[in-house]
Protein backbone atom coordinates (compact mmCIF):
# COMPACT_ATOMS: atom_id res chain seq x y z
CA UNK A 1 0.00 0.00 0.00
CA UNK A 2 0.80 3.80 -0.79
CA UNK A 3 1.28 6.02 1.72
CA UNK A 4 -2.13 7.62 2.40
CA UNK A 5 -2.76 12.22 1.71
CA UNK A 6 -1.06 14.36 3.79
CA UNK A 7 -2.54 17.37 5.37
CA UNK A 8 -1.09 20.34 7.20
CA UNK A 9 -3.06 23.36 8.53
CA UNK A 10 -0.97 26.92 9.07
CA UNK A 11 0.95 26.72 5.58
CA UNK A 12 0.73 30.27 5.12
CA UNK A 13 1.47 33.72 7.29
CA UNK A 14 -0.27 36.03 6.01
CA UNK A 15 -4.18 34.36 5.56
CA UNK A 16 -6.67 33.67 8.14
CA UNK A 17 -6.69 30.01 7.38
CA UNK A 18 -3.92 28.09 4.96
CA UNK A 19 -3.60 24.31 4.66
CA UNK A 20 -1.10 22.21 2.10
CA UNK A 21 -3.02 18.93 1.26
CA UNK A 22 -0.99 16.14 -1.04
CA UNK A 23 -2.44 13.60 -2.71
CA UNK A 24 -1.43 9.88 -2.31
CA UNK A 25 1.86 9.06 -4.10
CA UNK A 26 2.46 13.19 -4.27
CA UNK A 27 0.69 13.69 -7.17
CA UNK A 28 -0.73 16.96 -6.78
CA UNK A 29 0.30 19.54 -4.29
CA UNK A 30 -1.97 22.25 -3.08
CA UNK A 31 -1.70 24.92 -0.85
CA UNK A 32 -5.11 26.51 0.38
CA UNK A 33 -5.37 30.41 1.82
CA UNK A 34 -8.19 31.74 3.45
CA UNK A 35 -9.63 34.94 4.34
CA UNK A 36 -13.01 35.26 7.04
CA UNK A 37 -14.55 37.11 7.26
CA UNK A 38 -13.79 40.11 4.58
CA UNK A 39 -15.36 43.36 3.06
CA UNK A 40 -16.81 42.31 0.12
CA UNK A 41 -15.38 44.59 -2.83
CA UNK A 42 -18.40 45.32 -4.99
CA UNK A 43 -21.60 46.11 -3.12
CA UNK A 44 -23.39 43.84 -6.16
CA UNK A 45 -21.87 40.80 -4.99
CA UNK A 46 -23.08 41.70 -1.26
CA UNK A 47 -25.58 39.14 -0.02
CA UNK A 48 -27.96 40.71 2.72
CA UNK A 49 -28.64 37.12 4.53
CA UNK A 50 -25.58 35.13 3.81
CA UNK A 51 -21.95 34.76 2.97
CA UNK A 52 -20.59 35.98 -0.33
CA UNK A 53 -17.97 33.00 -1.51
CA UNK A 54 -15.02 33.38 -3.84
CA UNK A 55 -12.91 30.71 -4.88
CA UNK A 56 -9.74 31.40 -6.90
CA UNK A 57 -7.73 28.30 -8.93
CA UNK A 58 -4.51 28.95 -9.94
CA UNK A 59 -2.60 26.29 -11.99
CA UNK A 60 0.79 24.85 -11.31
CA UNK A 61 2.17 27.02 -14.19
CA UNK A 62 0.59 29.61 -16.94
CA UNK A 63 -3.06 31.20 -16.08
CA UNK A 64 -6.01 29.90 -15.39
CA UNK A 65 -8.36 29.13 -18.07
CA UNK A 66 -11.62 27.48 -18.46
CA UNK A 67 -10.77 24.35 -16.88
CA UNK A 68 -9.86 26.44 -13.80
CA UNK A 69 -12.49 28.24 -13.99
CA UNK A 70 -15.97 25.40 -13.68
CA UNK A 71 -13.65 23.56 -10.87
CA UNK A 72 -13.96 26.81 -9.19
CA UNK A 73 -17.14 27.02 -9.22
CA UNK A 74 -17.95 23.32 -8.28
CA UNK A 75 -15.63 23.89 -4.68
CA UNK A 76 -17.41 27.54 -4.62
CA UNK A 77 -21.09 25.19 -4.72
CA UNK A 78 -19.24 22.78 -2.58
CA UNK A 79 -18.80 25.41 0.13
CA UNK A 80 -21.95 26.84 0.40
CA UNK A 81 -23.70 23.36 1.35
CA UNK A 82 -21.88 23.23 4.38
CA UNK A 83 -20.88 26.68 5.42
CA UNK A 84 -23.52 28.71 7.76
CA UNK A 85 -23.40 31.58 5.45
CA UNK A 86 -26.15 33.08 7.86
CA UNK A 87 -24.02 33.48 10.72
CA UNK A 88 -21.82 36.43 8.96
CA UNK A 89 -24.44 37.90 6.59
CA UNK A 90 -22.96 40.72 4.41
CA UNK A 91 -19.31 39.58 4.34
CA UNK A 92 -16.69 37.30 1.81
CA UNK A 93 -15.32 34.29 2.43
CA UNK A 94 -12.63 34.42 -0.14
CA UNK A 95 -10.65 30.92 -0.36
CA UNK A 96 -7.51 30.85 -2.83
CA UNK A 97 -6.07 27.81 -4.46
CA UNK A 98 -2.32 27.46 -6.03
CA UNK A 99 -1.33 24.15 -7.08
CA UNK A 100 2.44 24.14 -6.36
CA UNK A 101 3.29 20.34 -8.36
CA UNK A 102 1.17 17.78 -10.21
CA UNK A 103 2.55 14.22 -11.83
CA UNK A 104 4.86 13.90 -14.34
CA UNK A 105 3.48 12.41 -17.07
CA UNK A 106 6.50 9.51 -18.49
CA UNK A 107 5.13 8.71 -21.66
CA UNK A 108 5.67 11.79 -22.77
CA UNK A 109 8.96 13.47 -24.39
CA UNK A 110 11.02 14.27 -21.54
CA UNK A 111 7.94 13.91 -19.08
CA UNK A 112 6.04 16.83 -19.49
CA UNK A 113 3.93 17.44 -16.53
CA UNK A 114 0.01 17.11 -16.99
CA UNK A 115 -2.32 20.28 -16.35
CA UNK A 116 -3.05 20.89 -19.88
CA UNK A 117 -7.33 22.53 -20.55
CA UNK A 118 -7.21 19.94 -23.03
CA UNK A 119 -6.95 17.12 -19.94
CA UNK A 120 -10.09 16.18 -17.63
CA UNK A 121 -10.44 18.67 -14.62
CA UNK A 122 -11.49 15.92 -12.77
CA UNK A 123 -7.94 14.80 -11.23
CA UNK A 124 -7.49 18.25 -9.52
CA UNK A 125 -11.04 18.88 -8.33
CA UNK A 126 -10.95 16.19 -5.65
CA UNK A 127 -7.67 17.52 -4.22
CA UNK A 128 -9.20 21.03 -4.53
CA UNK A 129 -11.94 20.67 -2.87
CA UNK A 130 -9.74 18.96 0.28
CA UNK A 131 -7.70 21.78 0.30
CA UNK A 132 -10.40 24.38 0.14
CA UNK A 133 -12.10 22.23 3.09
CA UNK A 134 -8.85 22.91 5.30
CA UNK A 135 -8.50 25.83 5.02
CA UNK A 136 -11.83 26.68 6.15
CA UNK A 137 -11.24 24.30 9.19
CA UNK A 138 -7.83 26.34 9.85
CA UNK A 139 -9.82 29.54 9.25
CA UNK A 140 -12.13 29.12 11.54
CA UNK A 141 -14.97 29.17 9.34
CA UNK A 142 -18.34 27.85 10.81
CA UNK A 143 -19.53 24.94 8.84
CA UNK A 144 -22.72 22.51 9.33
CA UNK A 145 -20.23 19.41 8.44
CA UNK A 146 -16.89 18.64 6.82
CA UNK A 147 -16.54 17.53 3.44
CA UNK A 148 -13.99 15.53 2.30
CA UNK A 149 -13.80 14.24 -1.77
CA UNK A 150 -12.10 11.39 -3.60
CA UNK A 151 -11.02 10.37 -7.42
CA UNK A 152 -12.33 7.33 -8.67
CA UNK A 153 -11.20 5.30 -11.65
CA UNK A 154 -12.41 2.67 -13.48
CA UNK A 155 -9.75 0.83 -15.48
CA UNK A 156 -10.01 -2.31 -17.99
CA UNK A 157 -12.40 -5.23 -16.80
CA UNK A 158 -14.20 -2.13 -14.48
CA UNK A 159 -11.65 -2.54 -12.05
CA UNK A 160 -11.77 0.68 -9.56
CA UNK A 161 -8.71 2.60 -8.56
CA UNK A 162 -9.13 5.04 -5.76
CA UNK A 163 -6.88 8.19 -6.31
CA UNK A 164 -5.29 6.54 -10.29
CA UNK A 165 -2.05 8.10 -11.22
CA UNK A 166 -2.09 9.80 -14.84
CA UNK A 167 -1.21 7.01 -16.82
CA UNK A 168 -4.10 4.64 -15.28
CA UNK A 169 -6.68 8.25 -15.86
CA UNK A 170 -5.20 7.61 -19.56
CA UNK A 171 -5.90 4.15 -19.54
CA UNK A 172 -9.26 4.30 -17.65
CA UNK A 173 -12.68 4.12 -19.41
CA UNK A 174 -14.12 6.73 -16.92
CA UNK A 175 -13.20 9.30 -14.11
CA UNK A 176 -15.61 9.93 -11.00
CA UNK A 177 -15.08 12.50 -8.34
CA UNK A 178 -17.64 12.69 -4.89
CA UNK A 179 -17.66 14.38 -2.04
CA UNK A 180 -19.39 13.62 1.11
CA UNK A 181 -19.89 15.65 4.18
CA UNK A 182 -19.30 13.61 7.85
CA UNK A 183 -22.84 13.03 7.87
CA UNK A 184 -22.96 11.14 5.08
CA UNK A 185 -24.84 13.47 2.54
CA UNK A 186 -23.16 14.00 -0.87
CA UNK A 187 -22.97 17.06 -1.85
CA UNK A 188 -20.80 16.74 -4.90
CA UNK A 189 -20.81 14.32 -7.86
CA UNK A 190 -18.69 14.90 -11.11
CA UNK A 191 -17.94 12.02 -14.07
CA UNK A 192 -16.99 11.39 -17.13
CA UNK A 193 -16.00 9.24 -19.74
CA UNK A 194 -18.13 5.66 -20.40
CA UNK A 195 -19.42 3.72 -17.81
CA UNK A 196 -23.18 2.58 -16.80
CA UNK A 197 -25.04 2.79 -13.51
CA UNK A 198 -23.91 -0.07 -11.80
CA UNK A 199 -20.45 0.47 -12.46
CA UNK A 200 -21.14 4.27 -10.93
CA UNK A 201 -23.19 2.71 -7.90
CA UNK A 202 -19.45 0.75 -7.43
CA UNK A 203 -17.96 3.88 -7.82
CA UNK A 204 -20.07 5.52 -5.58
CA UNK A 205 -18.82 3.00 -2.70
CA UNK A 206 -15.72 2.33 -2.93
CA UNK A 207 -15.17 6.32 -2.81
CA UNK A 208 -17.43 6.60 0.29
CA UNK A 209 -15.70 4.06 1.84
CA UNK A 210 -12.21 6.39 1.12
CA UNK A 211 -13.94 9.28 2.15
CA UNK A 212 -15.96 8.66 5.38
CA UNK A 213 -13.94 5.22 6.34
CA UNK A 214 -15.65 1.32 6.73
CA UNK A 215 -18.81 2.93 8.93
CA UNK A 216 -19.68 5.33 6.25
CA UNK A 217 -19.55 2.06 3.17
CA UNK A 218 -21.60 0.37 5.79
CA UNK A 219 -24.27 3.09 6.20
CA UNK A 220 -24.15 3.26 2.67
CA UNK A 221 -25.10 -0.48 1.83
CA UNK A 222 -27.84 -0.38 4.54
CA UNK A 223 -28.98 2.41 2.40
CA UNK A 224 -28.75 0.72 -0.81
CA UNK A 225 -30.65 -2.90 0.75
CA UNK A 226 -33.56 -0.08 2.22
CA UNK A 227 -33.80 1.16 -1.29
CA UNK A 228 -34.37 -2.04 -2.59
CA UNK A 229 -31.38 -2.09 -4.59
CA UNK A 230 -29.23 -5.32 -4.87
CA UNK A 231 -26.01 -4.55 -3.15
CA UNK A 232 -22.58 -4.89 -5.42
CA UNK A 233 -20.00 -7.03 -4.00
CA UNK A 234 -17.08 -6.66 -6.17
CA UNK A 235 -13.21 -7.32 -5.08
CA UNK A 236 -11.40 -5.67 -8.14
CA UNK A 237 -10.60 -2.74 -6.06
CA UNK A 238 -7.26 -0.84 -6.62
CA UNK A 239 -6.41 1.41 -3.49
CA UNK A 240 -3.99 4.49 -4.45
CA UNK A 241 -3.72 4.85 -0.50
CA UNK A 242 -3.60 3.46 2.39
CA UNK A 243 -6.88 2.38 4.79
CA UNK A 244 -6.77 5.99 6.07
CA UNK A 245 -9.49 7.87 4.76
CA UNK A 246 -9.93 11.13 3.69
CA UNK A 247 -11.40 12.54 6.83
CA UNK A 248 -9.20 10.52 9.43
CA UNK A 249 -6.70 13.15 7.33
CA UNK A 250 -8.33 16.22 8.27
CA UNK A 251 -9.12 15.37 11.82
CA UNK A 252 -5.28 14.17 12.15
CA UNK A 253 -4.52 17.29 11.09
CA UNK A 254 -6.97 19.31 12.86
CA UNK A 255 -5.92 17.19 16.54
CA UNK A 256 -1.76 18.33 15.10
CA UNK A 257 -2.84 22.12 14.88
CA UNK A 258 -5.13 21.96 18.26
CA UNK A 259 -1.48 20.36 19.93
CA UNK A 260 0.75 22.77 18.39
CA UNK A 261 -1.55 25.71 19.68
CA UNK A 262 -2.03 24.41 23.36
CA UNK A 263 1.93 23.77 23.66
CA UNK A 264 2.38 27.47 25.40
CA UNK A 265 -0.11 25.56 28.61
CA UNK A 266 2.72 23.57 28.81
CA UNK A 267 5.49 25.69 28.67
Amino acid sequence: MSEPPLAILRSLDNADGSATYVTPNGSYKLVAGVNYPVEVPYRSDEIPNSTFIEVHLRPHNGVGMIKERHVEELIQRTLQAIVLGEETPRTMLQVTLQVVSVETDESLPGGVKGGGQGETYLDILASAVNAAVLGCLDAGVQMKAVVGAALIGIGPGEQVVVNPGVLQRKQGASLHVFGFSSEGETVLMESEGTFNIQVWKHAEQVARSAILGKAGAERASDITKQNGDAALNRTNITSGNSAICVLDVMKKAMEARVIKDERWRQD
